[in-house]
């Protein structure tokens, strides 16, 4: 049943990206959700209290994937309240995603944008060493606009030497 439920919603997936703009410094990342799922409305108004209220209490909803990533979003572009929950829904998009047997141009897609977008959460963090690596991974994993806009413009915000430290780590 999991299986016929994330392959539907992948195949009736539409990705909308939304600037992130919670802080002056990271305004220019880009985050992506899913149009159409439980919470997109709300989260894409700015009504985000109530977003986050419809997507917790479906959390046992057959589309789990699209509501964690929804969720990802909507803790990210929420107060400071919920910020530290941002990164745990990211990752449980993403183990949703890998957990999928067959990895279709549309998994690694999906799964390119939900590593950016625990990026964006880990950079808030200040955790830059885990957001770049999180932005490499999602332009190798899929390079699209979202991923590699993303990428570039945490390059421009980092000191070169940790840019340069970070690459040597993971060739």
């Amino acid at each position: 049943m999991k299986k016929l439920t994330l392959k539907n919603t992948l195949l009736a997936t539409i990705l909308l990206s939304a600037t992130h703009s919670a802080f002056a410094s990271d305004d220019v990342f880009q985050v992506a959700i899913i149009k159409g799922a439980i919470g997109t409305e709300e989260i894409t108004k700015g009504k985000l209290e109530s977003g986050i209220k419809k997507l917790t209490e479906n959390e046992k909803s057959q589309d789990f994937y699209a509501n964690k990533m929804n969720l990802c979003v909507a803790y990210l572009q929420s107060n400071v309240t919920h910020s530290d929950k941002s990164e745990t829904a990211c990752t449980d998009a993403i183990d949703s995603l890998e957990s999928a047997k067959r990895q279709s141009t549309k998994v690694r897609y999906l799964t390119s944008l939900n590593y950016s977008n625990r990026g964006v959460a880990r950079f808030r963090k200040n955790q830059l060493t885990a957001a770049l690596e999180d932005f490499e991974l999602a332009v190798n994993i899929n390079d699209n606009a979202i991923t590699a806009g993303n990428l570039q413009k945490l390059k421009q915000l980092l000191p070169i030497n940790q840019i340069e430290n970070s690459t040597e780590l993971s060739d």
